[in-house]
């Protein structure tokens, strides 16, 4: 998948450099100006710090139409739900766009920090995505809207946790039960397996978790019944020593 930002009449350089330097952020390159009320001066390129690149290149356009002409899919943001759910389509939430999202290229696209999107250009979007906050004051500044989307999206892509397979954890299930059924000591041989499942589903134990656990049971597995209870009668000296 790829990524396009597209902003609507900015009126502020500061707010166009902001986003330029959270776009990069998060890995997120092509920016879009339509109609921008403000230009791309020196004031724009020292919010933007590191990330004038995405200025420089950034593209200028007549309309939302021409900007968005090559791209797949054009997600409209709005803080104002109530103002377009009657005449429109429902809005729904950045967890939800993250779903419905495939391999296309996607426009995000935000309005100006006066009246946000006007009702053209929510109608002329395949989607509608409005970021949860305070009902009492939902709107955000612009480059902050642009931060959380693109965090929100690129999570998706990138992550520092990844969630051990089911097929994972019944393997390391059924080798348990493998190992204790050959241990004389343990008196409800279903139990412990069950509930060993229990606690990796309650703690959502990680995939390199679940390597390390198999490797520690693989070769306990193989041993027969007298080895093992050799191994645990030796553990219980040790631990009584």
């Amino acid at each position: 998948m790829s990524f396009v930002v597209v902003l609507v009449e900015p009126e502020f350089e500061f707010n166009i450099g902001m986003s330029a330097r959270v776009m990069k952020n998060f890995e997120f390159n092509e920016l879009r100006l339509v109609r921008p009320k403000a230009k791309i001066g020196e004031r724009a390129k020292m919010f933007a710090k590191h990330a004038k690149e995405i200025l420089e290149n950034a593209e200028k356009f007549e309309s939302l139409n021409e900007a968005t002409k090559d791209c797949e899919l054009v997600v409209a943001m709005t803080s104002q739900i109530s103002r377009f759910r009657k005449k429109l389509k429902n809005c729904i939430s950045l967890r939800e766009l993250s779903k419905k999202i495939g391999k296309e290229k996607v426009a995000l696209v935000f309005g100006g920090e006066g009246n946000g999107l006007n009702e053209k250009d929510i109608r002329g979007a395949d989607l509608v995505v409005t970021i949860p906050a305070n009902s009492q004051y939902p709107v955000l500044n612009l480059s902050h809207a642009v931060g959380v989307v693109c965090y929100s999206l690129y999570k998706k892509k990138f992550s520092l946790y990844k969630p051990a397979p089911k097929w994972k954890r019944e393997l390391i299930e059924k080798k348990l039960k493998k190992i204790v059924r050959k241990l004389d000591a343990v008196r409800n041989k279903s139990k412990v397996p069950r509930a060993f499942t229990h606690m990796m589903e309650r703690s959502r134990i990680a995939d390199d978790e679940a390597n390390a656990i198999l490797a520690a049971l693989s070769p306990i597995e193989e041993l027969t019944e007298s080895q093992i209870q050799e191994h645990t009668h030796d553990a219980h000296n040790l631990a009584s020593n």
